[in-house]
């Protein structure tokens, strides 16, 4: 669609992304009698069939959209809404920042009070969202923009949006259900089956909250049996939020908040804001963007250290992550460079400690800007894996070398066993850094669903939790998936010479549960 002229206005410049529901592009309006003509964003919504059913939803759901963004500065406006050539288009404000996954890093997790500023802004915006009875159904990171002008956050992405009372009462009936829309990690399971709520919405913002807590991604966080969340072991968090976020995530929907609006309040009830966030420089501060650089300004709009880096973070524990050049240094509140810059990535201080990037390597750095380690790798299973000189050990969440580096090579946890080496053995080893398989394989993988393949005399089979090998060896095989595992046999001519391969399918005990082919 590069360069094509929608309603004999928007001229579309670029693609921006695709998703569930439709394209995005960057156009520019033609109409308006300026230089350079002012951008806009366009999104292309492609149906299977046109209908008056559909036409008739399709200027609700833009009713909807005129009305959130006209009343309420941290929405999108919606500029023009109309069909053309068999599809739907909506054109809406551009809003020019970064989105929230560039704030929220893997494997580097933000302080309470950090999470509380953002989750207050978050249900914010969604309690004035709910108020309309609308359900936005993609609440996440990306979806959510750090405009540079303010420094607000901006909910965009409304293709999805949902009015409540179009939903058919009957849970029973099959034509009640809409489309399955969200993204996984932060869609609850009544929404990825069609039957999304207020509180769906309310779930994504407690895992985006849990993501900044523990500096890992949904999808990673193990559940327990009844589908809760397990989470808590991951981050340093006060009772009283544990508890709001647990009863923001639960499994059902009946259990969460019913809205954005019961969930601010009780968390305005439960941590005051006086009683929780400071009033210092470092809250007061805000990053600002001026032609192209950026610097900060105070409560009062005022800049008060000059434009003159390339991205700019928030202040934490009296200094933010600056980038000067092409590298990432920290500077105080006064604008003073104080860890010159020298990282290729860098995240903000946490209990005296910032996690910066070096190359493809991860580490932490104190406030004098020393490295802890020569390597960090992310938090799985409470523990991450270190490396100091030529060996490997492991840290908790509070940065405390817990098993001392000794490993020539090492892995993450993996169902409470991380994978060794030693002279050149594989072994695994628990939490606690005790041996519970000793080395002796020439490979090895980590453990999925109770079990890891490993390789004897070059051989490939599966081994359980205790060592004991489960299955016969194989003359080659994958990690197993789903309680089955893809193996090779090479069948050969009276034993000796190759003609041909075989794959078979395998069950845990290492039965055959398909034909020959």
């Amino acid at each position: 669609m590069i360069g094509q002229i929608l309603r004999q206005r928007y001229q579309i410049i670029d693609k921006l992304g695709a998703g569930g529901v439709g394209e995005t592009y960057l156009a520019e309006d033609l109409d308006i009698p300026a230089s350079p003509k002012p951008k806009c964003v366009v999104k292309r919504l492609q149906p299977k069939a046109i209908d008056p059913d559909t036409q008739r939803l399709f200027q609700t759901e833009a009713e909807i959209l005129y009305k959130l963004g006209q009343d309420y500065d941290q929405i999108p406006k919606l500029f023009a809404y109309f069909e053309e050539n068999q599809e739907f288009y909506l054109v809406q404000e551009l809003i020019e920042g970064d989105n929230l996954s560039q704030e929220i890093i893997l494997g580097q997790p933000w302080n309470e009070a950090q999470v509380l500023q953002l989750l207050r802004e978050l249900l914010e915006i969604l309690a004035y969202v709910h108020q309309h009875k609308v359900i936005h159904r993609d609440i996440k990171p990306s979806n959510l923009m750090r405009r540079s002008q303010d420094d607000k956050l901006i909910l965009i992405d409304f293709g999805a949006v949902k009015q409540v009372s179009s939903l058919v009462a009957n849970d029973s009936e099959a034509d009640s259900r809409t489309i399955g829309i969200g993204t996984f990690g932060y869609m609850p399971g009544e929404q990825a089956l069609g039957k999304p709520r207020l509180s769906s919405d309310i779930y994504a913002v407690g895992m985006i909250a849990i993501q900044a807590l523990t500096g890992i991604v949904p999808n990673q966080l193990p559940e327990d049996d009844k589908g809760e969340i397990l989470w808590q072991k991951h981050a340093e968090v006060s009772e009283a939020l544990t508890a709001i976020l647990n009863q923001m995530v639960r499994y059902h929907f009946s259990d969460r908040y019913p809205s954005a609006i019961e969930a601010l309040e009780e968390l305005n009830l439960k941590i005051p804001i006086s009683g929780t966030e400071s009033s210092s420089t470092e809250e007061v501060l805000k990053p600002v963007k001026v032609e192209g650089k950026y610097g900060y300004k105070d409560q009062t709009g005022e800049v008060v250290i000059l434009p003159q880096f390339e991205k700019a973070g928030k202040f934490s524990e009296g200094l933010a992550e600056v980038k000067i050049g092409s590298k990432y240094g920290y500077i105080q509140q006064k604008g003073q460079v104080i860890i010159p810059p020298q990282f290729d990535k860098a995240g903000s201080f946490s209990g005296g400690l910032a996690r910066v990037k070096i190359g493809n390597s991860s580490t932490y750095i104190n406030k004098a800007g020393q490295r802890l380690f020569d390597e960090v790798s992310s938090f799985c299973e409470g523990l991450a894996r270190i490396r100091i000189g030529s060996r490997y050990g492991y840290i908790d969440n509070s940065k405390q070398l817990v098993i001392p580096p000794q490993f020539e090579k090492a892995w993450s946890f993996s169902e409470g066993l991380a994978l060794i080496t030693i002279n050149d053995k594989y072994g695994y080893i628990n939490q606690t850094g005790q041996m519970v398989i000793e080395p002796q394989f020439e490979k090895a993988w980590s453990f999925s669903e109770g079990l890891a393949l490993i390789t004897i005399d070059d051989k490939y089979g599966y081994i359980d939790t205790t060592g004991k090998l489960v299955t016969q060896l194989f003359d080659e095989a994958w990690s197993s998936s789903e309680g089955r595992a893809k193996i090779e046999i090479k069948n050969k001519l009276l034993g000796i010479l190759p003609i041909g391969k075989q794959y078979r399918t395998i069950d845990k005990t290492g039965k055959f549960i398909d034909e020959e082919f």
